[in-house]
Formats: structure tokens, C-alpha cells, sequence
């Protein structure tokens, strides 16, 4: 019985020591953003070669456990629109656009499979480069994603907004 006591009276402490260290993690993120690539549930950025941008690319769609159909660049990696973007008007610049690069082009856009072709445009940048844009959306990829059938930007709240997977009909997931 003593035994049974010393290993309740010990408990409480490890607890307490755990929960601290919980409430000074959590304090390291401030304003309940996200930093890219360590959203809830999604593993660290990795160090992989730039997404596939520039030339004729086309926009396809690849099937994303729990989302279903997703738009994707030519290499099959999910493409995101940023919701504090305008329409059509790109606002994901310089330190933003390291996380979510924007897909651009130098030639007009294709659209595969289950793309809509009326949807997709394109849009000039500031720094002067083409992005492509569906149904209004400048499209940008994530750097947490490596490969296809992933889509671990959706949802993340990043650079004051929140980043979502589009549907083949052009609109947010």
C-alpha cells in the first residue's frame, strides 16, 4: 500500500511537468498561425527540388484522401488558393512565396482531364512573372508537399490567411 501512495503522490508532478512544457510550446506560435509545414498534422517542409512552373503547364486533378478530386499542377502536386487573394490578383509575395510558390507559366495554360477549360486564365505578378489562375484564383503550391495524393496545405492558416484545395468546379474544398 505505501508503494501505491509514493507512485500517486509523484503523478501530479509529471503531469504539472508536462502540461508546462505543452503551454510553452504552444506559446512559440503566435496568433494561432500556422508556420508552413507545421500544421496539425502535417510533417515538417521537405527539402525537395522547386515545383514543376514555367512553359506550357497543365492543370490536372489527382484524388486526395479525405478531399476527394484536386486540381494539381502538371507534376500532380495539389495547387492551393490563398483566400486573402483578390480576384485574380495575387497577393502571396516575396517571403510568402517561398512557402507557397506560385504556379506560373510563359505559355498560355492547358487544362487536362476534368479541368474546366473557360476557368483557367492567367495573371501578371509584380515581379513580372505569369501566374495561372482558375475560376479567379491564382493557384500556388505548397512547399510541405512532396508528392502526389498529398494536399497538406489545405486548411493551414499561413500569411495572414488561409490556404484551401480547389475542386475541378474551381472553388475551394
Amino acid at each position: 500500500m505505501p508503494r501505491f501512495i509514493r507512485d500517486r503522490a509523484v503523478a501530479p508532478r509529471s503531469i504539472g511537468l508536462v502540461g508546462s512544457a505543452l503551454v510553452v510550446a504552444a506559446a512559440c506560435v503566435p496568433g494561432g498561425e500556422e508556420p508552413a509545414g507545421r500544421g496539425v498534422g502535417t510533417p515538417p517542409p521537405p527539402d525537395t527540388a522547386p515545383p514543376v512552373t514555367g512553359g506550357a503547364v497543365v492543370v490536372r486533378t489527382e484524388q486526395v484522401p479525405g478531399l476527394g478530386p484536386v486540381l494539381t499542377g502538371p507534376d500532380g502536386r495539389a495547387v492551393y488558393l490563398f483566400d486573402e487573394d483578390g480576384e485574380s490578383k495575387p497577393t502571396c509575395l516575396d517571403g510568402c512565396a517561398r512557402d507557397w510558390p506560385p504556379l506560373t507559366a510563359t505559355a498560355p495554360p492547358q487544362a487536362g482531364p476534368d479541368v474546366k477549360p473557360e476557368l483557367l486564365t492567367t495573371t501578371r505578378r509584380p515581379d513580372g512573372a505569369t501566374q495561372v489562375v482558375y475560376n479567379g484564383h491564382p493557384l500556388y503550391y505548397y512547399i510541405g508537399d512532396d508528392v502526389p495524393g498529398q494536399a497538406n496545405g489545405h486548411g493551414v492558416l499561413s500569411a495572414g490567411g488561409y490556404w484551401y484545395a480547389l475542386s475541378p468546379e474551381g472553388n475551394r474544398i
